[in-house]
Parts: C-alpha cells; structure tokens; sequence
C-alpha cells in the first residue's frame, strides 16, 4: 500500500512540476498564483501546499534537483577536461539538458531566477579552478573560467531556444573547442 501512495505523490508532484513549468513559459515567478497552478494542474491548494510553501520554494526545488544533477557531472567533466574526453562528457550533459528542455530553458529563462545561471556558473567554479593549470595569476584564471562558462552556458541557451536542431554531440564538440582555447 506504502508504494501505491508513493507512486500517487510522485505523480502529484509531477503535475504540479509541469503545470508550473507551463505557467514560467508565460509569466514570471512572482506573477504565478497558486490558484491558476492548482487549476492548471487538477489538484487542490491543500495538495500544493502539502509539497510546496508557495511557487518560489517549488522554483526552488526544481532548481535543486537540476543543481544535484548536475553535480554528478561537473567532476568527470573537469577531469575530461585535462584528459581530453571533455566532448564525451559535454554531449552526456547537453543530452540531459535536452531530455529536460522545458525545464531548463525556463530555469534558464527571465521568467525563472534571474540568479539562476550565476548559480550554475558559481557551483562549477572552485572544482574548475582547482584543476585548472594556468600560468597566469589565480585572478586571472578566474576570468578565464568567467569567459568559458558564461560563454558556454550562452550557447546552451542558444540552442534551445533554437529548438536543438543540431545534435548534442555536435555542440558539445563546439564547446569543447572554445573552452580548449581558453584554457
């Protein structure tokens, strides 16, 4: 039985999760009402707020779980990075990116947290630099790795918006050779 109602909670937890993410394509967070996401998603207020404290902490969540999933990556990523198989490891992440388009084009977006990428860019940064060998100053590898990431992530967003009508792999290779220059 204890199952059952797992699976029923993931579900509602699913719904509201798309229905929210419907609404960002909309408006903005702080124009999302609990009411239109509860009608939209065919639960009650006391279901969302049985989950979530209001549309920000459920921004906050979904943000989260992207964040932890994209820790799993950031380390074989940095060391691909020094061992050359950084576009294996970069077309792995753009594809779950891709398989997570919706969602991440609006935790990506204006209508998500506007400190969303900042976040993104700030959670790699101490592993890069870590493992990064420049010759240079550590301040100036800092602005190295701004350039990379900031770059990166702007062509991430690119391509889907584009719609990802080139192949992950193919980006992947596009980011691997800029970040190897700026390295």
């Amino acid at each position: 039985m204890e199952k059952k109602q797992d699976a029923r909670v993931r579900y509602t937890k699913m719904m509201i999760r798309s229905s929210f993410i419907e609404l960002l394509r909309e408006k903005p967070v702080a124009k999302v009402s609990v009411t239109e996401l509860c009608e939209r998603a065919g639960i009650n207020r006391a279901t969302f707020y049985a989950h979530y404290a209001d549309p920000s902490d459920l921004l906050r969540s979904i943000e989260e779980e992207f964040m932890s999933e994209l820790s799993r990556w950031v380390g074989p990523a940095i060391s691909a990075r020094s061992s050359g198989a950084l576009e294996e490891t970069l077309t792995a992440i753009i594809e779950y990116i891709g398989e997570n388009a919706a969602v991440c084009s609006v935790l990506l977006s204006s209508s998500g947290d506007a400190n969303f990428q900042a976040k993104v860019v700030d959670a790699v940064e101490q592993p890069f630099l870590s493992s990064f060998s420049y010759d240079g100053s550590r301040e100036e590898a800092k602005y190295y790795y701004t350039f990379a990431a900031d770059g990166s992530v702007g062509m991430i967003k690119k391509w889907l918006a584009g719609g990802m009508k080139i192949p992950p792999k193919t980006l992947a290779g596009m980011i691997a050779r800029f970040t190897a220059r700026v390295g």
